[in-house]
């Protein structure tokens, strides 16, 4: 088997007395698709920011395509190939959604002295940027509102918005977090579509959320967190059957 994409051992991050991350290990396979589930403040969103370089962790250690990220700072990260959204929308509402979503096809080019001083270099790059975005705002549907400012946007489209920019940076790995969160079924429904799609085409993700019908219709495997601590680790069915996991998420019922 091939190595996989993204490694996690033996995580943890504490707060003083609170352990939020807690001794956890798992690991995400190129093209997979999968579900980090848990009640809230099970440490979900922490070990995300300790992935992405937002939170540093307190042990063990973190491994993207075999070589070690822990203690990177997030910009380095992002251009290493790991984009992620948050739990709360983070857009810039006054300028365009073409630019919202260009901010982040520059994120792997960075910023070109070498652009300034030769008109043609920046002439290329600029047109990189532009063609990652226009394909992230096809991906989503959004080209029609590319001149709109992103405040005018519904809130399920700004959700899109979000996810765009980070496919805008052109990852190999991308951290979704709560994408479905405010959605209406519909939404919810065309969401997930969306991420199959993504999966299909090569994309590896790990998505947390709490639309549990769309996690288990759609991931390939399903990590579970309680209390910061992995209590399982498996396929939707048997994630289903677990009675651990109905006793800590799932309330008990078969």
């Amino acid at each position: 088997m091939s190595e996989p994409l993204l490694q996690v051992r033996g995580l943890a991050k504490h707060f003083q007395g609170l352990r939020a991350v807690d001794d956890v290990s798992f690991d995400v396979g190129r093209g997979e698709l999968v579900g980090l589930i848990g009640p809230n403040g099970a440490g979900k969103s922490t070990l995300f920011g300790c992935v992405a370089g937002a939170i540093p962790r307190t042990k063990g250690e973190v491994r993207f395509r075999g070589d070690s990220i822990a203690g990177l700072d997030p910009g380095r990260i992002a251009r290493l190939g790991i984009a992620r959204t948050y739990q709360n929308l983070r857009i810039f509402p006054d300028i365009t959604v073409f630019d919202n979503v260009s901010a982040g096809a520059i994120g792997p080019l960075g910023i070109s002295l070498l652009g300034t001083l030769f008109p043609p270099l920046g002439r290329r790059r600029d047109e990189a940027i532009a063609e990652a975005t226009l394909a992230a705002l096809e991906r989503f549907d959004l080209l029609a509102y590319a001149d709109e400012p992103a405040g005018n946007l519904a809130y399920g489209q700004k959700k899109h918005l979000e996810i765009a920019r980070a496919l805008a940076l052109q990852p190999t790995l991308l951290l979704l977090d709560e994408p479905a969160a405010g959605l209406n079924d519909t939404e919810t429904s065309e969401l997930a579509a969306r991420l199959q799609a993504l999966r299909d085409a090569g994309l590896t993700i790990l998505l947390v959320e709490h639309d549990m019908p769309m996690v288990m219709r759609i991931c390939d495997r399903i990590v579970v967190l309680d209390s910061g601590r992995k209590i399982a680790d498996g396929m939707p069915a048997a994630i289903r059957a677990d009675a651990d996991v109905r006793a800590a998420y799932l309330g008990g019922e078969p």
